[in-house]
């Protein structure tokens, strides 16, 4: 419940206007004058002030301009009598947000209050903003000298300042959210939200009250009316990451946002106009998925405007060094932590597989194993193995003149596995090339009703 400063020399207005409040619910504090409110307002934090002009030792006047002196940003409410209206109206001019006039009216008050609360909210959450803004220009610095990826930045940078649709590809751990968030600092979006949503994480029954919010009773468990991400980025940007993993009932909601800028939240009727930027990513072939039918042609051809391609690690090896660096001095404990030639030499010769992400936490890994020694050598990263590629055995089996029943040759095949992997199905699924997923798929369609039982992988 809202928290409220009430400030006036005179104790039976202080407690007149106290149990007016707390009769509501308030929570309340009083101070006799501009110094106490003041002190009041160096140790704790207040939704608004309620504050008498006239006042012993420092007057309201004062109180307000002490207040923008500190950067205080509390909303005031000014109590006057009607005599002194205009010098109400004087200190709104000076930053007060509305006067309460005496004798109290309490219909008035309440007004008043919640008038100045809900103004409170808002110099909250921006508040908040701006520090959810300031962090991430520090949290997210884009750290490179290699030419792919000056090119990369010369797009972001000719794209920002226009509203188009975005849709950045490449490999999972190359930084596709980075380049978002550089595009959004860049343009004249930089002053409301980023707000980040990976598809692929949610529950594909949420997708859309995720997306564009929900209206009371909408659902089981709908209690409330809940705004989705479309409403919470609105005037800034909404980054849709692994947008290949959308739902395709989601994508045609989707698209009727992009193409009319307005949406139904999930339950309601009301059409609610949106203003948004939207920039999606993906790791993903699209048009293979729209060939596939597994992707809206036409909402493929809405976000891929302006497609920016991020190139993996491993082809721009100059940056490798350059990220090493960077990701040791992010890492708090190490301070007098080094990094060894023959150790970067390590990197470089690493294909990486996991790109930037896997990059920063092989740094993260080092720091760790050498905590005592503080210095990482290529023998640090010794767990940096190079997998060797499998190679394709062909016509390992002749067919017959007579033919073969294949279910016999695929169970002979799985058998084999699993006892080479000690029943293992990981293990089984990787001698035959296969992910654990699509193994147990196929020992299903083959096991019929004599097949053995295998061990659950833990």
């Amino acid at each position: 419940m809202a928290n409220i400063l009430i400030v006036d020399d005179e104790e039976k207005i202080r407690n007149l206007l106290s149990m007016m409040l707390e009769r509501k619910g308030f929570v309340t504090d009083q101070a006799g004058n501009g110094n106490q409110a003041l002190a009041k307002l160096y140790s704790d934090t207040y939704d608004m002030v309620i504050s008498d002009i006239k006042m012993p030792e420092m007057d309201g006047r004062e109180l307000i301009t002490r207040m923008k002196n500190e950067k205080i940003l509390t909303p005031v409410v000014f109590i006057t009598a009607f005599a002194t209206i205009e010098s109400a109206v004087e200190m709104m001019r000076q930053g007060g947000v509305d006067y309460i006039t005496k004798p109290f009216d309490e219909k008035r008050i309440l007004i008043a209050v919640q008038r100045t609360l809900k103004l409170s909210r808002l110099i909250t959450e921006n508040r908040e903003m701006k520090q959810e803004l300031q962090k991430a220009d520090n949290n997210h610095d884009i750290i490179m000298q290699s030419k792919k990826m000056g090119e990369v930045i010369e797009l972001a940078e000719s794209v920002a300042s226009v509203n188009t649709a975005v849709l950045i590809t490449g490999e999972s751990g190359t930084g596709k959210e980075l380049i978002a968030r550089y595009i959004h600092r860049k343009s004249n979006r930089n002053g409301y939200r980023f707000v980040p949503v990976n598809c692929a994480a949610i529950s594909l029954n949420l997708v859309e009250s995720e997306l564009f919010g929900y209206e009371k009773g909408a659902f089981t468990g709908a209690g409330a009316r809940s705004k989705g991400k479309f409403e919470f980025a609105t005037g800034g940007t909404l980054f849709l990451d692994e947008i290949g993993d959308l739902p395709l009932e989601s994508q045609g909601k989707l698209l009727r946002a992009l193409q009319e800028g307005r949406f139904q939240r999930v339950g309601g009727n009301q059409e609610i106009p949106v203003d948004v930027r939207v920039v999606c990513a993906t790791n993903r072939s699209l048009e293979a998925m729209v060939n596939q039918g597994k992707f809206r042609q036409d909402l493929f051809f809405r976000i891929n405007v302006f497609p920016i391609e991020l190139p993996p690690l491993r082809k721009r090896r100059e940056d490798i060094v350059l990220l090493a660096k960077h990701f040791l001095k992010k890492i708090t404990c190490a301070e007098n932590h080094e990094i060894t030639d023959g150790a970067y030499r390590k990197l470089l010769e690493y294909p990486w597989p996991g790109n930037v992400r896997e990059l920063a936490n092989v740094i993260e890994r080092g720091v760790i194993l050498t905590r005592k020694t503080g210095r990482i050598t290529s023998d640090t990263f010794s767990f940096l193995k190079v997998a060797q590629p499998v190679k394709r055995v062909i016509n390992i089996v002749k067919l017959p003149p007579q033919g073969i029943h294949l279910h016999e040759v695929q169970w002979s095949l799985v058998k084999q596995a699993l006892n080479a992997a000690g029943n293992n199905q990981t293990s089984a699924a990787k001698l035959l090339g296969l992910s654990r997923a699509k193994f147990r798929v196929l020992l299903k369609n083959i096991e019929g009703g004599n097949g053995q039982q295998t061990d659950n992988d833990a």
